[in-house]
């Protein structure tokens, strides 16, 4: 038997909320984003001195920016560090094209929070998740995510409850199940 829901929202999942649980997953701090940024370009830079035999970097920006047929190096950096800076918005947009492929896709959805687990019911698939594998809490400005893997998490829109006040309340309640234990860690 199982007990009575402390919060419960049923709502119809959109490819909005599919995009944002991506782009919240994906999301990285801006310092390990610019680490990234920083070994792409002496990745590229090390390249360079391979097939060219120039070792300084000054030297280097002076023959790219003599030559006229090397206007792509400038350009693949420029997309390189766009690539390293804004993954998640990358995923967010991907989100949208692979969304109708998704079997809950435009499903209607009911999350029950008990303080043994997370209940999902929808016309796709029903499942108990323990607290446990709860990995933490995303909490977005419109939106409560409760990952449970790298690629996958718990949507919780901010319109499926009655007020903002429950939204909080909702927040709070998660953080204290993963805090007493019951889950990885926030």
């Amino acid at each position: 038997m199982q007990a009575e829901p402390t919060f419960q929202i049923t709502y119809t999942l959109t490819a909005w909320d599919y995009a944002a649980m991506a782009r919240a997953l994906t999301r990285r701090p801006w310092h390990r984003s610019i680490v990234t940024l920083v070994l792409w370009l002496f990745s590229v830079w090390c390249l360079l001195v391979f097939f060219t035999d120039l070792y300084n970097p000054l030297i280097m920006i002076n023959a790219v920016a003599d030559s006229s047929s090397w206007l792509w190096l400038p350009v693949g950096l420029v997309v390189v560090a766009l690539v390293s800076l804004a993954t998640h918005w990358l995923a967010w947009g991907a989100s949208f094209l692979s969304y109708r492929q998704i079997a809950s896709a435009d499903a209607t959805i009911t999350i029950s929070l008990n303080d043994d687990a997370i209940h999902v019911k929808s016309n796709v698939a029903d499942s108990t998740v323990p607290w446990a594998s709860v990995k933490r809490i995303i909490r977005e400005k419109d939106y409560l995510m409760l990952p449970i893997s790298n690629r996958e998490a718990f949507i919780l829109p901010r319109r499926s409850f009655e007020n903002q006040r429950r939204f909080e309340d909702a927040l709070r309640y998660a953080s204290a199940q993963i805090s007493a234990g019951r889950g990885i860690g926030t």
